[in-house]
């Protein structure tokens, strides 16, 4: 008599002994067989549910049974996040990516956590005092009075560089097979080394390696890390393989050219592949509904400073100074800060593409990228 057997319990027995194409049952007892599988699966369940430390004691039972299980590995890295033991869940995503290579998800979990947070700042326990009130508004008046002369610069201390696409999206594609996502890494990694250098800066990245973020986590990791300025580094492409040269963009409602329009859907064509938040029924979003209000102020503040930018970029390397525009980008929609996106050179223009293959200009981008910011 055949009985009915769904995917899941079959995959359990098979990690069981239990179906064997000889039709023995490798194992007497089905209660004192549990395996590697069996406690990976387990765990699994406890991470949904958000039970971290049952998941941590059922997963490191899993990697003692099979210490080459790079899934098992991965789960208990994830676990142990979950209980906020960052050291402990780098190592377990180390041993995962150790086994399997291809690990992406486990990569990317790495070089979130080892990249430092910024701590929050701390409130004050008490309202400030009648001299402390005092000294803020008079920090204030002067700080009104140097702007008024134009001596006063915005400055940058904290600058997250994100490289466009990434993982399964390649972005563009030049003629002789050169993949946007390749150069934009390579440029933001040089620009991070850059920067990481000023005392005065810290630098952080949205990737450091071949791997998908979603465009709304782009941003996220920028607020996350309170950051005075987000920078989104693109390659751009054409139909027409005649245009060449750079461009600085900054979010806005409406696009203002036809061109910029079509940068900013080819940009965003990739939302497609990010997962729809879903608000509970009832949900009222605060947050979000200040931050319409407050959205407006950082656009200007990234118009600004683009143009500044630009200026400063266009001098420093051999490529058309195609000016700044703006359009409704999703990778900046959300800042909550001055952001911008560079399209630096056309992938699709031979010469462009040429210069773009080469490590020695790579690296003058990256130069001139820094000046930039180095207002």
């Amino acid at each position: 008599m055949n009985l009915p057997i769904d995917r899941r319990s079959f995959l359990n027995l098979l990690a069981k002994g239990v179906l064997a194409g000889s039709g023995i049952w490798l194992c007497p007892s089905l209660a004192l067989c549990k395996t590697a599988f069996d406690y990976a699966l387990e765990g699994q369940d406890l991470i949904a549910s958000k039970s971290y430390e049952k998941a941590v004691n059922v997963l490191q039972e899993a990697v003692r049974l099979d210490s080459k299980s790079d899934w098992a590995y991965g789960l208990l890295g994830r676990a142990y996040y979950g209980l906020n033991k960052k050291a402990e869940a780098v190592d377990a995503f180390r041993q995962a990516v150790r086994l399997n290579p291809g690990d992406t998800y486990s990569r990317m979990m790495i070089d979130i956590i080892t990249q430092k947070p910024i701590p929050k700042l701390k409130k004050l326990k008490q309202p400030p005092t009648h001299l402390e009130r005092e000294a803020e508004a008079e920090e204030k008046r002067m700080s009104t009075q140097l702007q008024s002369k134009g001596e006063l610069a915005y400055q940058v201390n904290r600058v997250v560089i994100d490289a466009g696409h990434g993982g399964f999206d390649s972005g563009a594609v030049g003629l002789s097979g050169l993949k946007e996502k390749d150069v934009t890494l390579d440029i933001a990694r040089r620009v991070h080394e850059r920067l990481s250098r000023e005392r005065s800066i810290k630098s952080f990245l949205t990737r450091m390696d071949d791997y998908y973020i979603p465009l709304s986590d782009r941003t996220v990791i920028a607020n996350q890390y309170q950051a005075d300025l987000f920078i989104s580094i693109h390659i751009n492409a054409n139909e027409n393989r005649k245009p060449h040269g750079s461009e600085t963009y900054f979010c806005a409602g409406k696009a203002s050219s036809k061109e910029a329009e079509r940068v900013a859907a080819f940009e965003n064509s990739v939302l497609k592949y990010d997962k729809p938040y879903k608000k509970k029924p009832g949900y009222i979003d605060i947050e979000g509904i200040l931050f319409h209000f407050e959205r407006k102020l950082y656009w200007e503040e990234s118009g600004k400073f683009a143009k500044r930018y630009q200026e400063r970029f266009r001098t420093e390397l051999p490529l058309k100074n195609r000016g700044v525009h703006s359009a409704n980008f999703f990778v900046l929609r959300t800042a909550k800060m001055p952001s911008i996106l560079l399209e630096l050179g056309f992938i699709s223009n031979q010469e462009d593409e040429r210069m773009l293959r080469q490590r020695e200009f790579r690296e003058k981008i990256a130069k001139a990228v820094v000046k930039g910011i180095l207002l």
